[in-house]
């Protein structure tokens, strides 16, 4: 009996594992250990044909337990949870109704079923490590109900073969006949379920690279624009000279309201040239003036000796939306608090870029949790949708790079900071 115990908390332990790669658990350690048992109970199931009192409850409690310990919207949590219980339930009705009979004798011990369900789940936790999306991974509502909708074929399946089945009558003309009909049945809803679950996988994996293309696309058209304003600031410091004859040529009363236009014309008195690599200046540039305009304190350190080994538009939207935040921090603050300090090496194999400012009390941050989906913090703009990509860009591009991207806020500062291997 102990090892039966065992070996069933075994099966709860790798299923658990494959649903926590497809949906995000709760951090609640009661909720996990009813999810535990759920699926102990799930694994467990003696599932016979023409039982009608195992399948539907134990669905039930399953579904619901799932609904308490994991994370998501309803139609993931129902899709996932019936997707996993149909899988399971088409093995057990294999293994009780064909496996055992069939390669076990009468007298059996139970222990054998344990086993069996035991190659099953670790069979089902190598394909879902093979094959299953990045946790951080979403699908839209309308993906899970479609999803829903294809799982109603392997269930309608399984409840058909055990909950139909009828030893009297017509149907019972032939049991061998019936019974291998039913196996071949179970292993078509078992084969049904599997694809479902690398069809999440595939869907994952396509919203992704469409949500790189269309980051890729905004990052594009951010580096053209910072292109564009960095040849003007440029474009206006090489026509000094003919700013310098237009002035031997005005008036005494003109000249100096020109003098002073040019005076305060940030192109005139910006840095261009902080590090080694053009597309950081071209960004810094812009960005100063726009620092400068709002009255805030800036602050660099920076060593990059030489062009960094990056896309440009990928590097451009690093410290572009990086400044960007921090910027809009500062914006909701009085002038005096107003300060950006940027941070960034490229040294020993490594780029490193971090950039600190203040916040007010007022605005909050999720915290950052590398073990569960990543949440961004939000932008305070009306339309905080359209605008929130800012986090997001920046995270995709340093994953690609194999990097990473934290943030902290504590003591009145926000802290963040990336690196990516050179």
């Amino acid at each position: 009996m102990i090892a039966y115990i065992i070996l069933y908390l075994l099966c709860a332990c790798l299923l658990r594992y494959t649903i926590e790669r497809l949906i995000p658990l709760s951090k609640c350690r009661w909720k996990r250990i009813l999810l535990i048992l759920a699926l102990f109970v799930l694994s467990s199931s003696i599932i016979y044909v023409g039982d009608l009192f195992n399948i539907i409850p134990t669905i039930l409690i399953f579904l619901l337990c799932v609904f308490l310990s994991c994370e998501g919207s309803f139609w993931k949590k129902l899709t996932i949870g019936l997707i996993l219980a149909n899988t399971v339930f088409s093995f057990n009705a294999l293994r009780d109704n064909y496996i055992i009979s069939i390669y076990t004798r009468d007298d059996t011990p139970p222990i054998y079923s344990g086993l069996y369900s035991l190659l099953f789940s670790i069979f089902l936790t190598i394909v879902t490590r093979l094959f299953a999306p990045d946790k951080d991974y979403e699908l839209s509502d309308s993906m899970w109900k479609l999803l829903l909708f294809l799982t109603a074929m392997p269930v309608g399946i399984v409840l058909s073969v055990v909950l139909l089945y009828d030893p009297s009558g017509e149907i019972a003309y032939s049991m061998i006949n019936q019974y291998r009909s039913y196996a071949v049945l179970l292993m078509l809803s078992l084969l049904s379920c599997i694809s479902l679950f690398l069809t999440i996988s595939v869907l994952a994996n396509q919203q992704k690279l469409n949500k790189q293309i269309v980051l890729a696309d905004m990052n594009q058209s951010y580096y053209e624009a910072m292109e564009q304003q960095h040849f003007e600031i440029r474009r206006l410091k090489h026509d000094m000279a003919n700013h310098i004859q237009i002035l031997l040529s005005l008036p005494a009363e003109k000249r100096e309201e020109y003098i002073h236009a040019l005076s305060t014309n940030p192109a005139i008195t910006q840095t261009l040239h902080y590090c080694g690599d053009a597309t950081v200046n071209a960004v810094l540039s812009v960005k100063e003036s726009l620092m400068r305009r709002y009255e805030i304190q800036m602050q660099w350190n920076i060593v990059i000796p030489e062009e960094l080994p990056f896309d440009k538009t990928d590097l451009c939207a690093l410290f572009a939306n990086a400044l960007d935040n921090a910027i809009e921090a500062c914006m909701r603050l009085e002038k005096k608090q107003r300060k950006i300090l940027l941070e960034s090496k490229a040294q020993k194999g490594l780029f490193c870029l971090r950039i600190t400012n203040p916040f007010a009390p007022t605005q909050d941050f999720p915290p950052y949790d590398p073990s569960k989906s990543v949440r961004f913090p939000s932008s305070s703009k009306h339309d905080a949708q359209k605008h929130g990509l800012g986090f997001q860009s920046m995270h995709e591009i340093v994953t690609r790079y194999q990097g990473a991207l934290t943030w902290k806020a504590a003591n009145g500062n926000f802290e963040l900071f990336l690196y990516m291997p050179l």
